[in-house]
């Protein structure tokens, strides 16, 4: 059996099932790029274990706005995170093109490699923003009018058999009044 619930725009849904995954795999380059960092540099600092963190709450957020496909206010809630996390992650990645000791640290490539894969990150979580609004925009929609469609059966039979009887008579009464004035 179909599900009846309300969707919006076939064609933005798709786009942001596509997008949710691709910031699954964003949330997973993160993670491992704040792995990688790690593991060259030889420490563990707030500065790349944020990425690692970051990596895995992009991951969880992913899958939660897998969920809330449905709900207008889940939509809201994970897109004002999704805004809060592209933030976040937009400073961090500001933070290593700016910082130009980071180059000392892993070597020129691979901090060339962590900054521009970042800042793809950063592009992704974009783009899954603007997807997420407008199929928002278009699940609102349809929900409008979902609920402002007339019922499928508003016509009523009040008809009894007194009600039938009665109006019978006042059919007879007309046809009579008619052959009168026909007449005269």
């Amino acid at each position: 059996m179909i599900e009846d619930r309300v969707a919006g725009n076939s064609c933005i849904f798709c786009l942001f099932r596509t997008a949710t995954l691709c910031l699954l795999f964003a949330g997973l380059g993160s993670l491992a790029a704040g792995i990688a960092v790690c593991a060259d540099a030889g420490n563990f600092s707030w500065y790349n274990g944020s990425y690692i963190g970051l990596g895995v709450f992009v991951v969880v957020l992913a899958g939660v706005g897998h969920k809330t496909k449905y709900s207008v206010p889940g939509l809201t809630c994970y897109l004002l995170t999704l805004i809060l996390v592209f933030l976040a992650e937009l400073g961090f990645t500001l933070g290593i093109i700016f910082y130009t000791d980071y180059s000392n640290i892993l070597g020129e490539e691979k901090a060339n490699a962590v900054r521009y894969s970042l800042l793809g990150g950063c592009g992704i979580i974009l783009f899954c923003i603007v997807v997420g609004y407008c199929y928002r925009n278009s699940l609102k929609d349809r929900e409008f009018y979902a609920h402002n469609q007339p019922l499928k059966n508003t016509t009523t039979n009040y008809e009894t058999p007194k009600t039938n009887a009665k109006r019978q008579e006042m059919a007879s009464k007309y046809d009579q009044l008619k052959s009168k004035w026909a007449s005269q």
